[in-house]
């Protein structure tokens, strides 16, 4: 297992190029840039993860524009997924300007935003707010209004406003990212997050199956 020890100064500054520039043209040049200071140290860093984590799959700097025709063709960030027992996603992010990190569900998808609501009404629900108490609650998936059957005087409104959960951090990128901080900035982020992900893990879960594309008849 090769020791993390932080991403280089060119790393931040491939992904602002990158940014700038996202062309075949510089990617061709530079390939060996994003190899040797972005994605080395990120495939460190997941495998020093791995044995208290569980595996971590590390982003492709390449873009799968099969349902993003109009995106970039590559990433201007790198990162890794790893998944809980029940199937919420740990995630860490490099980007040119911070490294971020996330623990929950960004989106719920029906079966899993219909446990969710379940849960936060029932007496499990009672728990959450201490839960997340001294956590950064990502809301940018969350109802502008209220949900349907519910009432803005609900005394967890916001929590069923929530399309997803995720609670995340959010450090600059600068000197501390060229030693090895981050690993104990992400292992901090994600142990914090446990009871959280615990809780999601029991009363949420995984999302539903997607059923299989039938077949055209020949």
């Amino acid at each position: 297992m090769t020791a993390f020890t932080g991403w280089p100064a060119d790393a931040t500054a491939f992904l602002a190029e990158i940014e700038a520039d996202n062309t075949r043209e510089f990617w061709t040049a530079n390939a060996h840039r994003h190899a040797e200071a972005v994605h080395g140290p990120m495939r460190a860093l997941a495998a020093v993860l791995e044995p208290e984590f569980g595996p971590l799959r590390v982003l492709r700097p390449h873009r799968n524009r099969r349902f993003l025709p109009t995106a970039p063709p590559y990433r201007t960030d790198t990162g890794g997924v790893a998944r809980s027992p029940g199937g919420a996603a740990l995630t860490v992010v490099l980007s040119a300007t911070a490294l971020t990190t996330a623990a929950g569900h960004w989106a719920f998808d029906t079966g899993q935003l219909r446990r969710y609501r379940v849960a936060v009404l029932e007496e499990t629900g009672e728990e959450l707010p201490a839960l997340l108490a001294g956590h950064v609650v990502d809301g940018s998936r969350s109802l502008r209004g209220v949900p349907r059957g519910f009432t803005g005087g609900h005394e967890r409104i916001e929590l069923l406003r929530l399309l997803g959960l995720q609670v995340v951090t959010s450090r600059p990128a600068g000197p501390w990212l060229s030693t090895p901080e981050p690993l104990g900035h992400v292992r901090a982020a994600w142990r914090a997050a446990a009871p959280v992900v615990a809780w999601l893990d029991r009363h949420v879960g995984p999302a539903d199956p997607v059923p299989p594309r039938p077949r055209p008849a020949p």
